[in-house]
């Protein structure tokens, strides 16, 4: 059993790590990051120290600390920001494997469970954009291996969309701006990393269908690249330095970062106020100790915010974007040219969206929100922009864990329950089931085959009895398998469902919700029975006792037939109470006989204008085809009742399935993460 829930946002600047428990009475708990060197978000960054001809890895804000007090780039080598797809990470695969391994190693994370690593699931993040079939499963391997050999190589590890888990923080989490209102509708999760934009819009109350999982290698990095760039352009001695000692570009664009988010911090109004969240970097050129200040003005980050993109750009498909018609654009143009084809891909769907909530630490520069209420306003969809953008995915993967897990564990206790309650549940409120339809069904009879079929006959349409009852029976049979039967039955049963049986059935639903931690957005929702959507429900079994309904229906024909008889004897009323009193006691060879005339036409047209005649069909003949009906559906009991048991059953497996759309995404759809244990 797993007893703790690991989140690990390895992203392309910083990581971070949250924890869950497993345990029963932490099922409410939020996720808490934990600390690596004292601190909850460290920069994505490895240095190679060697001493004394040994190796040693050092990560995150110490790795940076080695690098700026290093004189000798073989001594110490400094990786940051290595963070790419798996095909395109060379030499780095070391640099990934090992330094995701060492921040496991580091994290303060105590104690460990009794039964070690083994109890322990880890979720890692991924971009949206990966390939389920071939990044995500290479990213896995790689990560594997990196924990073979370890204490920690018996742990579950899995791999997940970070737009996805930055959903499901936003959904649990109390300070989220998604009201409960929101989750009502399409909610569209817009991450703005270091290294990727991705895109996931799903509808956590309602379907919960994966409706879109996209992205495309656009990350903020590029104005950290700027910012060096334009920071060296008037500094020929630093470049000359960087030109012979390349390990310290990565120390300088992990300083270059930290200016670039102390200016959106400080968002001076003066665009020629000077900013820098960095230390003076010191080096050595022309024999000499010089300094390097890694600052910004407003004037300069417009002049990035203007320039040329200098990456591949990798679109997923679902955009239908073309890399080549986006050469020359800037960083925002590129940005908004993505969200007006993320639009245009979910019109194309046919879905709209509610909410688009940003997400990710690049989600802080405020032209993003800007430039998506632009593209996405017109919809009416408001925009919000999370408060913890930096913890938003670690605690969301924390989250992801423990949820699949409760999801799983309340899927097989629910089966369970129905399996084991709800036959003998709905068997005991059948009764009131049978009247319901029975009651209903002898309205549908009279009022949609009876009496139109017996005016047709008035009007010439068939010549005999028997004719009528062919009728009758055939329109009934077509019924029963219409879209107006279905919805007579499927309407019946689910209010039936909710007056008689929904109550006791809910109570003990809630306990497991209870009992699992179940949230609102993944709750089964069995306010019906049978959902149309989920189950195909049948009514071939249910017999109309066609004998009884023919009977009422021969009285109207006797009636009509004794009139004819009394006109042409002068009009008196001598064989009209009689013949009709014989129909309707018995007597099946009168019956047969009756069936059997060919009335003329003008004996038809007579009852409509004697009095009584709404007699022939009152309710004492409609209680007898009622209580026919109830023995019909007493002889159907079994196959109905097992047809309601399978409808319910298909609706909690869709809803669990609903609850895995919103972790996994779609099954086998790009994006869609990989889980198991470690190998």
């Amino acid at each position: 059993m797993t007893n703790h829930y690991l989140g690990f946002d390895l992203g392309h600047a910083d990581t971070a790590i949250a924890l869950l428990g497993g345990n029963t009475q932490d099922r409410y708990a939020a996720p808490a990051n934990i600390e690596i060197q004292g601190q909850s978000i460290q920069p994505t960054a490895l240095a190679r120290v060697k001493t004394e001809g040994q190796e040693a890895l050092v990560i995150g804000g110490r790795a940076i600390r080695e690098a700026s007090k290093a004189s000798d780039g073989a001594e110490t080598r400094l990786k940051a920001a290595f963070k790419t797809r798996p095909k395109h990470l060379g030499d780095a695969r070391a640099d990934i494997r090992d330094f995701f391994a060492t921040c496991l190693a580091e994290a303060a994370f105590d104690p460990i469970p009794p039964q070690g690593w083994s109890a322990v699931n880890v979720a890692v993040g991924c971009p949206s954009s990966w390939s389920a079939d071939s990044d995500i499963v290479q990213y896995k391997d790689l990560l594997a291996d990196g924990l073979s050999g370890t204490a920690m190589e018996h742990c579950a590890l899995d791999v997940v969309p970070e737009s996805r888990a930055a959903l499901l923080q936003a959904i649990d989490n109390p300070n989220s701006p998604l009201t409960m209102a929101a989750r009502q509708e399409n909610i569209l999760v817009i991450d703005i990393g270091s290294s990727t934009l991705d895109f996931s819009l799903i509808a956590p109350e309602q379907k919960a269908a994966p409706l879109l999982d996209a992205g495309i290698d656009l990350g903020a990095s590029f104005f950290d690249r700027q910012l060096l760039d334009h920071v060296l352009a008037s500094e020929p001695q630093a470049q000359k330095f960087l030109h012979h000692n390349p390990h310290y570009r990565d120390l300088w664009i992990y300083h270059a970062r930290r200016t670039k988010e102390q200016y959106f911090i400080d968002a001076p109004t003066d665009d020629q106020d000077v900013v820098t969240g960095a230390p003076l970097q010191t080096y050595f050129a022309g024999g000499r100790r010089r300094t390097l200040s890694l600052d910004v003005t407003g004037e300069a980050f417009i002049s990035f915010r203007q320039a040329p993109l200098d990456r591949d750009l990798h679109p997923s498909a679902e955009l239908n974007l073309d890399p080549l018609m986006l050469r020359g654009m800037s960083w925002e143009q590129i940005y908004e040219a993505s969200l007006r084809a993320l639009r245009d891909a979910i019109e194309r769907r046919g879905t709209t969206y509610g909410r688009v909530l940003l997400a990710g630490g690049a989600s802080r520069m405020p032209f993003t929100k800007d430039i998506a209420e632009k593209v996405f306003g017109d919809a009416g969809a408001e925009v919000l922009r999370d408060p913890e953008p930096s913890h938003m995915v670690s605690r969301g993967l924390a989250r992801w864990g423990r949820k699949r897990d409760n999801v799983e564990r309340f899927s097989f206790e629910a089966r369970r329950l129905l399996k084991e309650r709800l036959p003998d549940l709905i068997e005991r409120q059948y009764v009131p089931l049978k009247e319901r339809l029975a009651e209903g069904l002898a309205s549908v009879v009279f009022d949609e085959f009876v009496m139109p079929v017996v005016n047709l006959w008035k009007d010439g349409a068939f010549r005999t009895g028997h004719d009528v009852r062919d009728e009758i029976e055939k329109l009934y049979t077509t019924w029963l398998t219409s879209d107006a039967g279905s919805v007579f039955f499927v309407q019946t049963i689910n209010e039936w469902w909710r007056q008689d049986v929904k109550f006791e059935l809910d109570q003990e639903l809630d306990r497991l919700h209870t009992m699992f931690g179940i949230s609102k957005d993944i709750q089964l929702q069995l306010g019906s029975a049978i959902d149309p959507d989920t189950f195909n429900f049948s009514a071939s079994s249910i017999d109309l006792p066609f004998e009884t309904v023919v009977q009422a229906t021969l009285i109207t024909l006797a009636y009509a037939v004794t009139i004819s008889i009394d006109a042409a004897m002068g009009g008196i009323p001598f064989f009209t109470g009689g013949l009709t009193a014989a129909v309707a006691l018995g007597g099946r060879w009168t019956k047969r006989w009756i069936a059997g005339l060919d009335v003329p036409s003008f004996a038809r047209k007579l009852p409509d204008r004697l009095p009584g005649r709404d007699a022939l069909f009152d309710s004492r003949i409609r209680g007898r085809v009622e209580k026919q009906l109830g023995l019909s559906l007493d002889d159907a009991k079994i196959g109905l009742l097992k047809q309601v048991e399978e409808a319910v059953a298909a609706s909690v497996e869709r809803q669990t399935l609903r609850a895995r759309m919103l972790l996994h995404g779609a099954e086998g759809a790009p994006g869609a993460p990989t889980h198991g244990r470690g190998l």
